[in-house]
């Protein structure tokens, strides 16, 4: 037998405190002289020793009492009788050309054998043929995160198809069961040219040989970099917050952003419908995003299911977020603004030791076989509460 919480098995040692009430009152009591005793006919009489039977059993029933809450606390798990049985093979692919085409043969095998094969995305859909991706193909690792959860079992073996890139590494941790196997294919020979965004003539966004964001008037190592810029013109910006100290907080970081990098950012504060934006920052909820714009909106935790909508837990306030009491909040602003127009794009490849430390493992239980080992442990708790009650109520002890 295992126990999910062992530390609480130590509550089995309180049973010395009925032990001790129950001698406490067994203690024979010291004569008191009281002058109407002389009266009364004296009668020989063999003191009795010793506890009667029936309270042996009412300690006895109070001791198993706090032995079985305490057990059940502890959440036990019998594996005594557990069968060995097939163990199923479950298939999470990245809706990935490179992906598919370089376990093409896997993947297939998988299906004829009639193992379950599925895309990583919102819908978690099923693999039917590998030469036919999804619709949707946006992939985060909290996306892939959500999709082990959806898919996964108790005793069943994950396989996993990803590409190996710095993407991975943008979340501490991803739990997967046990049981899995990892499949990546490396992307590290490839070198995209980068995009860049002109807002003008003589104003060129970059991200630079040191990784950092420029704005210069040529490019440097025009090699480097796509023929046709990304973006054209200014950026536009909406910015709709109904929180005011939340609205000049997200304001001041669009300014140094402006400042700091030369940007050229039309903000607006009411929603002009023949403007086409290119940014919103909002504390309300978006129902039709659309593709080509990014979206920042606070004060909501989900889990993104496009890469162009960007959530956070935390109002945007000094109050409220630590990255705007630090002065953070420019500098994550424009990580984000590289990000979506992709501006620095990472094709090195994680080591064998980074994936491993990505990927935790963590053990499946059979979640059915405890809860009836708790169901039957309560039962016979409330049978021994509802004895030990009788018993000391009959009994007056």
């Amino acid at each position: 037998m295992e126990f999910l919480q062992p530390v609480l098995l130590w509550g089995i040692g309180a049973i010395g405190i009925p032990i001790a009430i129950h001698f406490w009152h067994q203690k024979r009591g010291k004569p008191m002289a009281w002058a109407a005793t002389r009266w009364l006919q004296e009668k020989n009489q063999q003191p009795q020793r010793g506890a009667k039977l029936d309270k042996v059993l009412l300690l006895i029933i109070r001791c198993l009492l706090l032995i079985a809450l305490a057990v059940l606390l502890s959440r036990p798990v019998v594996t005594w009788f557990a069968k060995s049985a097939a163990v199923p093979k479950i298939h999470l692919v990245q809706p990935e050309k490179r992906v598919v085409d370089n376990f093409r043969f896997e993947l297939e095998e998988a299906i004829k054998k009639g193992e379950t094969v599925y895309w990583v995305n919102s819908a978690t859909e099923l693999v039917k043929k590998t030469d036919q991706l999804p619709e949707e193909r946006f992939f985060n690792p909290i996306q892939l995160q959500s999709s082990i959860n959806k898919v996964i079992g108790n005793r069943s073996e994950l396989h996993l198809y990803l590409m190996n890139n710095q993407q991975l590494a943008t979340v501490p941790f991803i739990r997967v069961p046990a049981r899995y196997k990892l499949h990546t294919v490396s992307d590290s020979s490839s070198k995209p040219n980068r995009n860049y965004l002109e807002l003008t003539a003589t104003k060129k966004v970059f991200v630079n040989q040191f990784n950092q964001l420029a704005n210069r008037p040529v490019l440097e190592s025009p090699g480097r970099f796509q023929t046709v810029p990304v973006h054209t013109g200014s950026l536009t910006v909406f910015v709709n917050y109904q929180n005011k100290l939340e609205e000049k907080t997200v304001l001041a970081a669009l300014n140094a952003l402006s400042e700091v990098y030369a940007l050229d950012l039309v903000i607006d504060f009411r929603a002009n419908p023949a403007r086409k934006y290119d940014w919103i920052l909002t504390d309300q909820e978006v129902h039709k995003p659309l593709p080509e714009i990014l979206y920042v909106v606070s004060g909501k935790l989900k889990i993104p299911i496009r890469s162009n909508v960007i959530y956070t837990e935390e109002k945007l306030s000094p109050k409220t977020a630590e990255i705007a009491r630090n002065g953070q909040l420019p500098e994550w602003l424009g990580e984000l603004l590289i990000r979506h127009f992709k501006l620095n794009p990472s094709s090195m490849s994680l080591t064998q030791e980074q994936l491993n430390a990505l990927f935790i493992p963590v053990n499946q239980m059979d979640q059915k076989q405890p809860e009836r080992i708790r169901n039957w442990i309560l039962l016979a708790f409330v049978c021994l509460v509802g004895a030990e009650r009788w018993m000391a109520l009959t009994k007056n002890a």
